[in-house]
């Protein structure tokens, strides 16, 4: 097994693979996301393991996210990808990181793959732990858009279709765009959402960018719920592979009577549907393997769209290449909360 760096004129090859093999559709290991991250200052490696016969085994696109004072750590998010029969490339791709992270004096590299709960053990034997921060979702709703709608319909709960026939009769309407000159009213609620829910937004151009990128890429779209002229509800929706994802929203403080964002949802899973996507990625939830107590309203939210069980992934993992830093980056983390 050889690993290799993958040539910038390799995209076609690169989203082929990713495609074809992530169980997560591919979104944050695809081409045009390395781009993304570029363009947000990030350096970006894509590696591929190949066979004898040069055919590629395993994917990884890795990010190096610097810090504070020269500090570094490598990030591989939902990955690395791997082929079937792939396993046999694991102990390769992860060396081929972790030289990267010794060669710039990274002090960890983290990975979340969307791999199944045992398969774990590929990433525990060669010497990565259980992070204990998740940066990905570890468990995420997936709603298989396969069936006819009648059919959706029918698994969501009584009350996700209640909501979504409410919102139709108060006279919410739904709208897409895929402009940057949208982002406004966005930001506008993101604003109140993290407000309300306490949490640290990105900025306003990081949303700017992605749908500069995405947008004209045709992988992103802007979904927009309003009543009366007001916007209520938003979603930045991501269509790649064969899945939809919803990667961020917010929604107003006020007409939340009005169920906005149960239609906003359903808007989405007809449009995706439509469009040959097989599946919708609601994001984290709560499930067996992982609770959040501030995520209790939220996965109420996103369950009641399906009665499939959530997705369960193996989450983060790390291995630390240089303990001191290591210990100083967490101990920052903990007292920021």
């Amino acid at each position: 097994m050889t690993v290799v760096t993958i040539a910038d004129d390799q995209r076609k090859v690169w989203d082929q693979f990713v495609t074809t093999n992530a169980h997560d559709g591919g979104l944050l290991q695809s081409w045009e996301w390395g781009n993304f991250q570029h363009s947000l200052g990030n350096k970006i490696i894509r590696l591929a393991a190949l066979d004898k016969q040069s055919t590629i085994r395993a994917t990884a696109l890795v990010i190096k996210h610097e810090l504070h004072f020269e500090y570094n750590y490598l990030y591989c998010p939902r990955g690395p990808i791997l082929a079937d029969g792939g396993a046999s490339a694991v102990a390769e791709i992860l060396q081929a990181i972790r030289d990267i992270g010794h060669q710039d004096k990274s002090f960890m590299i983290r990975l979340d793959p969307a791999w199944q709960e045992q398969q774990r053990g590929l990433l525990e034997k060669n010497e990565l732990r259980p992070s204990d921060y998740q940066t990905q979702p570890k468990c995420n709703m997936v709603i298989d858009l396969t069936a006819d709608e009648t059919t959706l319909t029918a698994a969501m709960k009584q009350k996700t279709r209640y909501n979504i026939n409410l919102a139709q009769r108060k006279g919410v309407t739904i709208s897409v765009s895929d402009q940057p000159s949208e982002v406004e009213l966005f930001w506008q609620l993101v604003k109140q959402t993290s407000e309300r829910d306490k949490f640290k937004p990105h900025g306003k151009e990081h949303y700017v960018k992605m749908l500069e990128l995405f947008g004209t890429a045709r992988m992103l779209k802007l979904y927009l719920a309003t009543f009366e002229g007001k916007t209520l509800a938003a979603a930045l929706v991501s269509f790649f592979g064969d899945c939809a994802t919803y990667l961020h929203g917010a929604s107003a403080s006020s007409y939340r009577e009005v169920m906005a964002p149960y239609l906003l949802h359903w808007q989405i899973m007809q449009d995706a549907k439509k469009l040959g996507f097989h599946y919708y990625d609601l994001g984290g939830v709560n499930a067996k393997s992982y609770h959040n107590e501030n995520w209790l309203g939220i996965t109420r939210f996103k369950t009641g769209f399906g009665s499939v069980e959530p997705r369960e992934y193996v989450g983060a993992y790390e291995q630390v290449l240089n303990p001191v830093v290591y210990s100083a980056y967490k101990f920052i983390k903990q007292i920021r909360g």
